[in-house]
């Protein structure tokens, strides 16, 4: 009976592991936390999103690093075939705004009770606490751990890369990737907020803004982004800002802008001119909230140079103007990206063009595969990156039942 080792309980060694048992293997899942799945009880705020529902093209037009490398595992695996899969072993599933899906209950600790079900099902063995230091290949793959010393035939990377650390992601595949010869690019945290310098903000804790359009200049050309923006008093963050900076992080940042208002300049104008004409002894600060959010109205009239009580009536055409502009240049004072305790994914990390895209095996080590997050693939938000974690895992799984 061949020995499989698993290095990592998340997402991508999971679904490896119920997808490689069989009566000719032994599967071993080494865990450095005491319990399994930690980043996933964090994902879709406590509720899984569990992977997207958009057809062939339109999903893969969503993986924003090495699309190309991977079309033939998404082709063996694709995020409906992990739909079934779960559906099938009772896992129930809903499909929400954007294509989301999530699992029924809304609760990801039931993901979380689904792989543990399926973990004692397939008498797969899972040992936790287990801090893996180092991995040597002889005839088999020697793994030290702190408690006990493993061999395996063949052994699975799925360790995840640096986002959020407090669950354990801390880069230890990317070490043993290296210890095996292979390159790692550079990582940085992916599908985060955008903090800003701006003081004038200091007063807003959590304004939900609708069908927003962000604007990002940099070195490297301007980047568009429309959807829900949460601005606070020091970053904006929500769906759309967290994926418009899966393709500007690491680059130089001119500028950033947000479009408060669908209206073009001209329609704006006459709206104020309506609102105005109907309010003319009224503050302006007491009128512009028609228009915007009430919490940014002081903020516009004074970025346009205005005092707050002057009178409708009074305001001047090179006035409204600059309120114009403001509203739909809505500037903020890029200061940083968050921090990997604050990423989503992890950008970077082992050279996908030293693994075979169909098994997901390294062409510099035979029998060794690298599978979800420590490899160079990132998506953007809303199930993408759970899926190329479940695509490559499947794929890895497959190609080592054929071996056996």
């Amino acid at each position: 009976m061949k020995k499989i080792g698993i290095i990592g309980a998340g997402a991508s060694g999971l679904y490896a592991a119920i997808n490689l048992k069989n009566k000719n293997t032994d599967v071993t899942i080494l865990e450095k936390n005491d319990r399994i799945g930690k980043k996933i009880l964090m994902t879709g705020n406590g509720r899984c999103n569990i992977t997207n529902a958009k057809y062939y093209d339109e999903f893969l037009e969503n993986i924003v690093t090495n699309q190309k490398f991977l079309y033939s595992s998404f082709n063996l695996h694709d995020n409906y075939a992990s739909m079934d899969f779960f559906q099938s072993k009772g896992l129930e599933l809903v499909t929400e705004g954007y294509h989301r899906v999530f699992p029924k209950s809304q609760k990801s600790s039931d993901v979380i009770k689904f792989f543990e079900d399926e973990i004692i099902k397939n008498n797969i063995k899972l040992v936790t606490k287990a801090n893996v230091l180092s991995i040597k290949k002889d005839e088999k793959f020697e793994v030290k751990t702190a408690r006990k010393d493993y061999d395996f035939d063949y052994l699975i990377i799925a360790t995840g890369g640096l986002s959020y650390p407090n669950t354990g992601s801390t880069g230890d595949g990317y070490k043993f990737a290296k210890n095996f010869g292979h390159k790692v690019t550079k990582t940085l945290p992916s599908l985060v907020p955008i903090f800003f310098k701006d003081k004038d903000l200091s007063h807003i804790k959590a304004l939900s803004l609708e069908n927003i359009d962000i604007k990002i200049e940099t070195n490297q050309g301007v980047f568009y982004q429309r959807g829900p923006v949460l601005l606070t008093k020091n970053f904006i963050s929500g769906p759309s800002t967290l994926s418009l900076s899966s393709f500007v992080v690491g680059k130089d940042i001119k500028n950033v802008s947000l479009n408060l208002s669908k209206d073009d300049e001209k329609e704006l104008d006459q709206n104020f001119i309506d609102i105005f004409d109907k309010n003319p002894n009224k503050d302006i600060s007491n009128v512009l909230d028609q228009i915007i959010p009430n919490t940014l109205v002081p903020v516009i009239i004074k970025r346009s140079d205005i005092k707050l009580d002057k009178k409708s009536n009074q305001v001047r055409k090179e006035e409204r103007t600059r309120i114009v502009k403001n509203i739909k240049n809505f500037t903020l004072d890029f200061e940083k990206f968050g921090g990997f305790n604050t990423a989503v994914i992890t950008k970077g990390g082992v050279d996908v063009r030293d693994i075979d895209p169909k098994t997901m095996e390294s062409k510099i080590v035979s029998d060794l595969y690298f599978v979800g997050e420590v490899l160079d693939i990132d998506a953007l938000t809303g199930g993408f990156n759970l899926q190329i974690a479940f695509t490559s895992a499947f794929a890895a799984a497959s190609a080592i039942k054929e071996k056996i």
